[in-house]
């Protein structure tokens, strides 16, 4: 005779988040995507690629772009890079390794995932789809953004495309 220990799988997802700064607004993702938190590292650009393609690192093993979240929601106009501005390494849910350039780290908040306020139509700089939704913290709403949708291969060369469209790439 065994006894089984019953792992409690309730719906309910307690979720740790990292929270940060981009501008002046709180943003949140799921600390299970986090890999690292870096301090800016020397980049190496890429040729044509879209602004908010800082290029890439070799980070753990991976060759790693660096997106710098400010440019690609036109948070920030001029960005700032300096010993002071963060990169926070994720794992895509395609295992991917990605830098996301943040203006800082701000803490760890456990979440009720269930207990999210949907995403509004408007209000917020980055578009709808690409949030989990938003939770309130001491009278402020902080933002959760769904990292698998922004970072996604197609959004991304879809985006990219999009980008060197309107730079009008007249290489050639």
């Amino acid at each position: 005779e065994y006894c089984v220990k019953e792992i409690n799988m309730n719906t309910n997802q307690i979720n740790q988040l990292l929270t940060f700064k981009l501008g002046s607004e709180t943003y949140g993702i799921e600390i299970n995507k986090v890999r690292e938190i870096l301090t800016y590292p020397v980049v190496t650009p890429i040729p044509d690629a879209s602004r908010w393609v800082k290029g890439v690192i070799y980070l753990r093993g991976e060759v790693a772009p660096i997106i710098d979240l400010r440019v690609r929601f036109n948070i920030t106009i001029e960005p700032i890079y300096n010993e002071r501005t963060i990169v926070i390494a994720v794992k895509t849910q395609d295992t991917r390794m990605i830098g996301l350039v943040v203006d800082e780290v701000s803490d760890m908040e456990s979440v009720d995932l269930d207990k999210l306020y949907p995403a509004p139509d408007m209000g917020t700089s980055i578009a709808p789809k690409y949030l989990k939704g938003l939770f309130k913290k001491d009278e402020k709403m902080i933002v959760i953004l769904d990292i698998d949708k922004i970072l996604d291969k197609e959004e991304m060369q879809r985006l990219s495309r999009h980008s060197q469209e309107r730079d009008g790439s007249l290489s050639g």
